[in-house]
């Protein structure tokens, strides 16, 4: 399969990824970052249950890898987590940063280790 194809199937899985993000961030309003949170979580899950699905990263076809690490990468936002971890540190308390900072990764842990062991 040439480059220009494994690119092209990347960007599909980023957009489809981007566009569900941001329906979902429409959906869940809230002064908290829920929505993020919410996104970061549900793409862990996913991609520990594609990756378990079909027995570990190294089973993956390169097409399969690249439409569902583009998905996943469109779909979860670390960068606007990171954002909104120093707005609340900003707005609110350091304690809102941390929780938030904590319960992202942990959570997004868990849902990916849920989607493995779901899967194997």
């Amino acid at each position: 399969m040439n480059d220009l194809h494994l690119h092209v199937m990347f960007a599909l899985g980023g957009g489809a990824g981007a566009v569900l993000r941001h329906w979902l961030t429409l959906q869940v309003t809230h002064d908290l970052p829920y929505a993020t949170l919410i996104v970061n979580v549900a793409g862990s899950l996913l991609l520990g249950l594609w990756v378990g699905y079909l027995g570990g990263e190294i089973e993956m076809s390169e097409q399969q890898n690249r439409l569902v690490f583009g998905f996943c990468g469109g779909f979860t936002t670390f960068s606007s987590f990171a954002y909104q971890s120093l707005q609340l540190n900003r707005e609110r308390t350091i304690a809102f940063a941390a929780g938030n900072i904590i319960l992202s990764l942990v959570l997004c842990w868990i849902a990916l280790w849920l989607g493995l062991v779901l899967m194997a």
